[in-house]
C-alpha cells in the first residue's frame, strides 16, 4: 500500500447526483480535470458512495446508486461506502486513510449538499487539513 499524504475526496459524483444536473456535463469536465490533476500528483483518490433509502433516485444497488459513468475507480482508489451525512460515520475512512498515510483531505461535493459540512468537520475534529474545492466550474457559479 502507497503511502500519500494528499487525499481528494468525491462526495457526490454518484449517477444520481449528477445526471439531475442541467450542466451534468460541464460539472463533470470540471471534476474529470481535478481527479486527472491529483492522480498526476500522487494523491489518493476517495469514492464515497452513499447509500440509499428504498424508492429514492440513490437505493444502494439501483442504477443511481452508482458511480457517474466518467468516474470510474481505479486499482489505486479508494471506494468507501457511507450511510450518514458524514463520510466519516461508520464506514472505516478514518482507518484506510490513516493507513495510507493521509493527512490532508481535498473535498469535492455538490452545492447545498449536507454530506460536505458534516465531513469536512469530522474530518477537521480528526486532525486532517481540510480543504473544500469550488464545486462548480466557473461559468455556472453565476447562473
Amino acid at each position: 500500500m502507497t503511502s500519500t499524504p494528499t487525499a481528494l475526496v468525491l462526495l457526490t459524483a454518484q449517477r444520481h447526483h449528477l445526471e439531475a444536473l442541467p450542466h451534468e456535463q460541464a460539472v463533470s469536465r470540471a471534476w474529470q480535470a481535478r481527479v486527472q490533476a491529483a492522480r498526476a500528483a500522487g494523491h489518493l483518490i476517495v469514492h464515497v458512495q452513499w447509500e440509499g433509502e428504498p424508492g429514492t433516485p440513490g437505493e444502494t444497488f439501483s442504477r443511481g446508486w452508482v458511480l457517474h459513468p466518467d468516474f470510474r475507480a481505479e486499482a489505486t482508489d479508494l471506494p468507501v461506502r457511507a450511510t450518514a451525512p458524514d463520510a466519516f460515520a461508520g464506514s472505516g475512512l478514518d482507518a484506510a486513510l490513516r493507513s495510507r498515510g493521509v493527512r490532508e483531505l481535498h473535498l469535492l461535493a455538490l452545492p447545498g449538499s449536507e454530506v460536505r459540512p458534516e465531513t469536512a468537520q469530522t474530518a477537521r475534529e480528526l486532525g486532517y487539513r481540510v480543504d473544500v474545492l469550488e464545486d462548480l466550474p466557473e461559468p455556472l457559479r453565476a447562473t
